[in-house]
C-alpha cells in the first residue's frame, strides 16, 4: 500500500507539474464593463489579453457607436464598433472591430489595460516567447491547425498561447480581409510621418499576421478602418 500510494503521489505530481509547465504564463481573467471575460498570458514583453476585444462600451461606461456598414464606417469620426461581415455571432470567437478613434480615448480596454504602442506590438512580435529576436517568430503567436486559420497557417504553433485568430478587418485601402486568411491589430501609434508642421494625422499603425507567411505584417491605415483590438496591463 505504502509503494502504491508513492507511486500515485509521483504520477500525481509529474501530471500537475506537466499542467503548470505548459500554462505557466496563464494569469487571472480580466472582466470587462459588460462581463465579457478574456484569458490573460504572462510574457516578458509583458501582461497581454490571449483574446481580442468584444466590449460595446468605453471602461467608464460610455456607449460606442454601432456601425453597421463600410460606407458608415468612412464616415465615423466618433469611437465606434461593429462585427465583421456584420455578424455578431462571428464575434464569439473573433471579438469585435473597432476604429481608431474608439482606441484614441484611452478607455476601450478594461482598466489597468491599454492598447499596445507600436513599440509594444513590435516585442511581442519579434520575440513571440522566443530568446532570440527572428522574421520566423511572429507566426509562432497563432493557433495552430486550420479550424480558424486556412492552409496552410504556415509557422503557427502557439507557444506562448496568445491564440492569435483570423480575425479580419475593413479596410481602405485593400479588400477586407477572407475569412481564415489574416488579422490586423490596431496600435495606439499614430503615423506621423511626412506631416507638415501642425498637420493632424489622419493614420495609424498596425500590425498582424497571415496564414501564409511566417513574418508579420506592418504598415498604416486610416483612421476610419475597422480592426480588431488586443490589450496589455499597464505597467
Amino acid at each position: 500500500m505504502k509503494k502504491f500510494f508513492i507511486s500515485f503521489s509521483c504520477l500525481f505530481l509529474l501530471y500537475i507539474t506537466s499542467f503548470c509547465q505548459e500554462w505557466d504564463n496563464e494569469g487571472m481573467p480580466v472582466r470587462d464593463l459588460e462581463g465579457n471575460v478574456y484569458r490573460i498570458i504572462m510574457t516578458e514583453t509583458g501582461v497581454w489579453m490571449a483574446n481580442n476585444l468584444t466590449t460595446f462600451k468605453l471602461n467608464d461606461g460610455t456607449p460606442l457607436k454601432y456601425i453597421r456598414n463600410k460606407e458608415e464606417w468612412a464616415k465615423t469620426k466618433e469611437p465606434a464598433y461593429g462585427f465583421f461581415n456584420t455578424d455578431v455571432k462571428y464575434a464569439q470567437t473573433y471579438g469585435a472591430i473597432y476604429n481608431w478613434y474608439a482606441v484614441a480615448t484611452g478607455k476601450l480596454c478594461p482598466a489597468g489595460y491599454h492598447v499596445p504602442s507600436l513599440e509594444e506590438w513590435d516585442l511581442i512580435l519579434d520575440y513571440a516567447g522566443q530568446s532570440e529576436k527572428s522574421q520566423d517568430n511572429p507566426s509562432k503567436l497563432k493557433e495552430q491547425g486550420t479550424s480558424h486559420w486556412k492552409a496552410p497557417n504556415i509557422g503557427a504553433s502557439n507557444d506562448i498561447h496568445f491564440t492569435a485568430l483570423p480575425a479580419g478587418f475593413i479596410g481602405f485601402f485593400t479588400d477586407d480581409a477572407v475569412a481564415g486568411t489574416k488579422t490586423l491589430w490596431w496600435t495606439s501609434t499614430e503615423n506621423k510621418n511626412g506631416l507638415d508642421p501642425g498637420q493632424k494625422p489622419t493614420n495609424a499603425e498596425i500590425v498582424g499576421l497571415s496564414y501564409n507567411f511566417k513574418s508579420k505584417t506592418m504598415g498604416t491605415s486610416p483612421k476610419e478602418a475597422a480592426l480588431p483590438v488586443r490589450c496589455i496591463a499597464n505597467e
